[in-house]
């Protein structure tokens, strides 16, 4: 997530005769302060800066002393966030004479800008996106890419400086039938900061023809090679319609039947996606790579414990986004398998 803030220097002076003058570097984000030069143009002792913020908060700021053309900055406040209004008096022993001005000035100290997501709040069929900002917003604006890049549509939303922790939402129109691959959200405050953020709800499964492995076997057989080649093939079109816009991994999860121990299921389909996805890495494939063993809790087909089906005994190959969660849900959730990487 990337914050987009902008530094404006709010400039107050007093009278070119004076023989101080004030410049306010007012606009700051979170975690720094504003800051108050004060310069000479004739030499000055004892300078002084008193201020009461808006809130009744008092500071006072001692320079000291000045020689002529010499400027000193100094923090202003305790960096708390949000707009606050100064009032005060700036002075000097100028020539053995006090020399007083009354100072206003406004600050503003900008929180960063946070927007939470999952997907449970994304509705891909009602075309509405739910988004939790950190603090309060007035508006965000949503444009929608679908797969080979292509625009599908645009939303746009206000908000009149809802709370933060709300969820809010914002809708969008597109063809039908069309598939969702990237959402790009801006979502702004009211002070005018704004943050951009990337949302990847897209993922597709690989139709393909289930490899056969032997009994108690990850072996691939010379003979199923090629159902391999053209599932690589698939995935490859699939990547290359799509790399330019979002950065792809491969998901291989194994399954098996209900024939056996459900421990030795579980690591018999890990060696199997192990197996297809080392195939995959070998023959071209470059893109990151994971896998998973389901066992035979995740069956296509359900049957009763020791029951030899030809249905169940397969892999998946989903392509999703590199980053976020894995693209699998319902049982798969459930199952809780651990994704490894294949180098």
């Amino acid at each position: 997530m990337r914050l987009a803030f902008a530094i404006v220097l709010l400039v107050a002076r007093t009278a070119a005769a004076d023989p101080l003058s004030f410049e306010v570097s007012a606009d700051v984000p979170v975690g720094k302060k504003p800051l108050l030069r004060i310069t000479a143009s004739e030499p000055a002792s004892d300078v002084r800066c008193d201020l009461e913020r808006d809130d009744g908060k008092r500071f006072a700021l001692r320079p000291g002393r000045l020689g002529k053309g010499q400027s000193v900055v100094l923090p202003v406040g305790d960096g708390a966030a949000g707009k606050a209004g100064y009032k005060g008096t700036l002075s000097a022993t100028v020539a053995g004479k006090r020399w007083a001005e009354e100072i206003t000035f406004e600050t503003r100290v900008r929180a960063p800008l946070e927007v939470g997501y999952d997907a449970e709040h994304l509705d891909l069929d009602k075309h509405v996106l739910q988004f939790k900002p950190s603090r309060g917003v007035v508006e965000a604006s949503l444009r929608v890419l679908g797969e080979g890049g292509n625009e599908l549509g645009n939303g746009s939303a206000s908000y009149d400086g809802k709370a933060a922790g709300t969820w809010l939402a914002i809708s969008w129109t597109q063809p039908a039938g069309a598939k969702v691959l990237k959402l790009e959200l801006r979502v702004a405050a009211s002070d005018g900061l704004a943050t951009n953020v990337e949302l990847v709800p897209w993922s597709v499964a690989i139709e393909h023809e289930d490899v056969n492995f032997r009994t108690d076997s990850a072996d691939i057989d010379p003979s199923e090679r090629e159902k391999l080649d053209a599932s690589l093939a698939k995935i490859q079109d699939v990547i290359g319609k799509n790399e330019r816009f979002v950065k792809l991994k491969l998901y291989v999860a194994g399954h098996t039947d209900t024939v056996g121990p459900s421990a030795k299921n579980r690591t018999l389909s890990l060696a199997r996606a192990r197996a297809i996805a080392t195939y995959f890495r070998a023959h071209g494939l470059a893109i990151a790579i994971v896998v998973a063993g389901f066992g035979e809790d995740v069956l296509k087909v359900q049957t009763p414990d020791e029951t030899d089906e030809r249905a169940n005994r397969r892999a998946d190959y989903v392509l999703g986004p590199a980053a976020g969660a894995p693209p699998f849900g319902g049982p798969y959730r459930r199952a809780r398998a651990t994704w490894q990487p294949i180098k």
